[in-house]
Parts: C-alpha cells; structure tokens; sequence
C-alpha cells in the first residue's frame, strides 16, 4: 500500500514537471495582459504603451495593457495577485504598489512580497526638491541650514508617496524640521510651491524641469546619485551634505507561482526592448531612465527598499489608513 502511494505521488510529480516545461516552452501561444495599476495617461501607463510593441516583437505575441487603477495601485495589483499564475498576466508596478504599500495599508488583503513575483527592472526616477521663488536660501547648502533652524513645508503628491518618505528621510538624517503637505498629485503642489504657500515640494523630474528653467522655482537637489543630464547644475542631496539618494523603481512582476522558465523567457525580452535606443529615448523624456535587470537582481533590490522603507514608515507611524 505504501509502496504503491509513493509510486503514484512520484508519478504525479514527473507528470507536474513534464507539464510545466511543456507550457514553458509553449509559452505564449495567447495574448498577455499587462495590468497598469495606475490611470490612463499617466507615467506608469504612458510608459506601458512605450514597452507595448517592442514587447510584441520580442515574444510574437499580442500584449494587451489594461487599467486598473485606484487605492494606490493596490486594486491592479491585488487582481495579478489572485490572477492564474499561467504567464498570460503581468503588471507594470512602481515603488509605491510594489514595496511601500505592503507597510502603508495595514488591512492590504494581500501581500505583494509572496503574491507577486518579480521579473524585472524597467526604470528608475530620482526626485527633484524644488523651492519657492522667494525662499531665502540660494543653494542646497543653504536650504538644509534654514530647514535645521526653521519649521518648514514640503509638498508631496500624497501620503505614503516616494516624495513623502524622502522627506521623511532627509528629517532623519540631516535633522532638519519639515512638514510634510500631501496633495492628491504632484501638479497642485507644485502650483502651490510657485504661488509661495509651501516652501519646497519634492517630486519627479518631468513635474518641474519646465519651472526651473523658467525661474518659476528654485531647483535645490535632486535625489539621485549623481547629477541630472536634464538639470545638470542642480547638486545631488550628498553634495549638500545629506546622505541620501531615493528613487522611485518601476518593474514587472507577475502571479506568484508562475512557471520560472516563463518568467526567465518575459525577463529576457524585456531586457531586449529596453537595450532599444530608441525606447531608451522616450523613457527619457517622461523623466526617467530605462533600467535593466536579472530576476535575482530586482528581487535583491526590493528586499533591501522593503527594509528602508518599512522601517521608516513604522518608526513614523505613516500610514494611509491613519
């Protein structure tokens, strides 16, 4: 009897393995989907449809980019999350849905560090910390004093933001004393920071590239690790004094559980459609820069963001729920 169990179990596993290298190499033989968990038109999506066709070329195969965005980009995610794990589902995800909502929404009725599985890098975005026209300070060094010695504001595109939690952390490390005023958006803080009703406002490139070079805001730092080739004369927060760069990650993740060789196999060709130079261009000038990667390496990059932010969020007590 025993005996007899044991050689079917081992039967159906071979059957099991067999299966999935047959669906691995089949893969795909339909339409996939790709979940943008944010609204139409925005950089998420707009960089969705830049990957689109390329993706096509690269897997002969039809790729179709579905919104559904809303509660932080945990709507879209939550439905790849409880999706079949076939390879036919995917996501464009960011920073926010993928690494920071985890600790953000204490009743997130999944979690997107077992649900998901990552597959790769597609780009990165540094910050800008912009100032009102008037603020008294004439170079990031400055800034950093006033806000030691002074309460100040920054404006961000909402709680729990990439903007936000950079705030938060330059509190941390630099000791300076600013109040987050988060805003449902980028665009209105940035208003609001050139009609001088907020001292600074940090957020993505693309949101205030024009105003800088338009003397309508003060261009402080940025957060990446090294100058911008858009702004090339605004200092990184390391040279103010403040270690510390940030950014916001956009990847592709699928179902948790989906066959390996598929993802390996979605991997490669996205890593083929962002060495297109042209692709690489476009990204570009949404502000960000195409960024690749092996599946380890984003699964190593999100641990390590997981463990920053969570600390922080927790240690703050930020939460979108509060």
């Amino acid at each position: 009897m025993i005996k007899s169990f044991f050689s079917a179990a081992a039967l159906s596993f071979v059957s099991l393995i067999t299966t999935n290298v047959v669906a691995a190499q089949d893969w795909p033989k339909r339409p996939i989907t790709l979940i943008v968990p944010w609204a139409a038109g925005g950089s998420t999506d707009t960089l969705a449809r830049i990957l689109q066709d390329e993706l096509e070329n690269q897997l002969n195969a039809t790729v179709v980019v579905e919104n559904r965005a809303g509660a932080g980009g945990t709507i879209g995610s939550l439905f790849v999350s409880r999706s079949k794990p076939d390879g036919y589902t995917f996501l464009l995800g960011v920073s926010g849905d993928q690494i920071i909502a985890e600790y953000l929404y204490p009743e997130l009725n999944y979690s997107p560090s077992k649900d998901l599985a990552p597959v790769g890098l597609v780009a990165q975005e540094s910050l800008i910390i912009s100032a009102r026209p008037e603020l008294p300070a004439e170079n990031c060094q400055d800034w950093v004093k006033m806000a030691i010695n002074e309460d100040t504001t920054f404006g961000t595109s909402g709680v729990g933001s990439t903007g936000h939690l950079a705030g938060e952390m330059i509190n941390r490390i630099a000791g300076t004393n600013m109040q987050a005023i988060p805003y449902k958006g980028g665009a209105p803080a940035v208003i609001d920071t050139m009609g001088e009703r907020l001292d600074t406002v940090i957020v993505s490139p693309i949101a205030v590239t024009q105003q800088i070079r338009a003397g309508q805001l003060k261009g402080l730092a940025t957060t990446a690790n090294q100058r911008l080739e858009t702004l090339p004369d605004i200092p990184t927060l390391k040279e103010c004094g403040v270690d510390l760069d940030v950014y916001t990650w956009y990847m592709l993740v699928t179902t948790a559980g989906t066959d390996q060789e598929i993802i390996e196999s979605m991997n490669q060709a996205l890593n083929n459609a962002l060495d297109n130079q042209e692709i690489q261009k476009k990204i570009r000038e949404l502000g960000a820069e195409a960024t690749n990667s092996t599946t380890d390496e984003l699964t190593e990059l999100m641990a390590m963001e997981r463990k920053q932010w969570r600390e922080l969020i927790e240690t703050q007590n930020i939460s979108r729920e509060n």
